[in-house]
């Protein structure tokens, strides 16, 4: 068996599409088949396709290469975007997986950071009931000593006011003529022996 070599092949089309004209042109003709013709039809096949095929045949290569390449061009593209489709929906997979652990931790920093709001606002309210407790105490002892001034004032008032009250009783007229004469005599016997130096 004899084998096709790649540049036999067009060779070979041509042969079978003329075999094949030939036949259907004597199938026409009712048996008259006239040669001439027939290689004329043939040498204008050849002549046309042949001439067609040299003129578009560096065209239709760039054409056809220049397709390739941005045929292949759009699959690498493809291929990068499906790459990096794949990777996010990884990344999305492994955030879905990890959001619930995320969750947990702002849970647990959100009831961290009110514990310590808790502290601080306890503590702080401790500091305003100390002070509170202490102004009271500075306002009650403020009050304590003004009534104890002022019940002092009131004994002192009450006890000048029973000892007139008592001395008016005993204090007869004849009783303060000795004592305003006694208080004379004091005043003498004090001022004399100053006035003798």
């Amino acid at each position: 068996m004899i084998g096709f070599r790649p540049e036999s092949k067009p060779l070979t089309l041509v042969f079978l599409v003329l075999v094949l004209s030939a036949q259907g042109l004597a199938e026409e003709a009712h048996g008259h088949f006239d040669l001439a013709t027939f290689l004329g039809q043939v040498l204008n096949f050849v002549v046309l396709f042949g001439g067609l095929a040299y003129l578009l045949r560096k065209p239709l290569n760039e054409y056809l290469k220049g397709r390739v390449e941005q045929i292949a061009a759009r699959l690498r593209q493809a291929e990068a975007m499906k790459q990096e489709s794949l990777q996010k929906l990884e990344e999305a997979r492994t955030r879905l997986n990890n959001l619930a652990g995320e969750i947990q931790v702002l849970k647990d920093q959100a009831r961290e950071e009110a514990e310590r709001e808790r502290a601080a606002i306890r503590q702080e309210a401790e500091k305003e009931a100390e002070r509170l407790r202490k102004l009271a105490r500075e306002e009650i002892d403020a009050m304590v000593r003004l009534s104890i001034r002022d019940l002092k004032a009131y004994a002192i008032d009450l006890s000048v006011s029973l000892a007139e009250k008592r001395i008016k009783e005993k204090l007869t007229p004849e009783l303060h003529r000795k004592l305003i004469h006694r208080a004379i005599d004091r005043l003498r016997s004090t001022n004399e022996p100053s006035v003798n130096s």
